[in-house]
């Protein structure tokens, strides 16, 4: 789920600080209960992901949709609440009534997938290196929510895992993509990696351009859990089947500057 995921990636980032971050981290008391607390929903997460599975194997993917959905949004606002993270949501008035969606987004920090779950109001799916699904526990919340498993190393499976989550787009359930490739740990924005519009083209789906900004203040900024203001912008929808084939390659570049707009 959102919050095994977020520390599935902490502990990714704690092994890339240096020596003297790693002490500064250990005796800071706010990140000592940052892993009590994620450690506690983790074990509590089988208990309340296992309905979900139960739908989804009796084909009932609204009714698990609903309350994975629910759930995450309750875990999201609850963790944000107690580190003293704040967030400013602009624009839901721009989400669209229909399914077929794809999300595109910056990615700044390990907060993300939090923050998008817990203020989107709308069930949706990511799609997540395979090695996460080896991880006990969060295979059961990644298989909840639908999350699509790629394997970067081969092409092949990595198609199959595209069309995958086109699949998903055309049955109704949104994915969400960060083009970057990775974190900017930052309030800087990568250049969008063309290929990750495969999965927009291949869905003619909706794109749904998303900013945020703040999130890299949470914890990459200074190497500790701190509070923070963050912005989450929902931008206008980009319908592309109403686009030309030129404007269609220039996708990435125009999806790109939406999203940039509001950093």
């Amino acid at each position: 789920m959102d919050l095994v995921n977020f520390a599935s990636d902490f502990f990714d980032f704690y092994k890339t600080m240096t020596k003297k971050e790693k002490v500064s981290f250990n005796f800071n008391w706010r990140n000592s209960f940052f892993v009590f607390y994620i450690s506690l929903m983790a074990i509590v997460s089988p208990f309340l992901v296992f309905p979900a599975i139960i739908m989804n194997f009796f084909k009932l993917h609204n009714l698990s949709d609903r309350w994975v959905n629910r759930i995450g949004r309750l875990y999201s606002r609850h963790a944000f609440f107690v580190f003293d993270i704040r967030v400013e949501v602009r624009g839901l008035e721009h989400l669209p009534k229909e399914k077929n969606i794809c999300f595109v987004s910056n990615h700044q920090g390990l907060a993300d997938i939090p923050l998008i779950v817990g203020y989107i109001p709308i069930a949706i799916g990511f799609i997540a290196k395979k090695e996460l699904n080896k991880i006990p526990i969060l295979n059961f919340w990644l298989k909840a929510m639908r999350c699509v498993m790629i394997d970067r190393s081969n092409a092949r499976s990595a198609v199959l895992s595209i069309n995958q989550a086109i699949a998903n787009i055309k049955g109704g359930h949104p994915m969400v993509i960060f083009p970057e490739g990775t974190r900017s740990r930052s309030n800087t924005m990568g250049r969008f990696k063309s290929g990750s519009f495969k999965l927009v083209t291949g869905a003619n789906s909706l794109v749904v351009p998303l900013t945020i900004d703040g999130t890299y203040k949470t914890l990459e900024e200074r190497g500790t859990v701190s509070p923070a203001d963050i912005k989450l912008t929902i931008h206008p929808v980009v319908d592309i089947s109403k686009l030309s084939s030129s404007e269609i390659n220039g996708l990435p570049e125009y999806i790109e500057s939406i999203v940039r707009s509001a950093l």
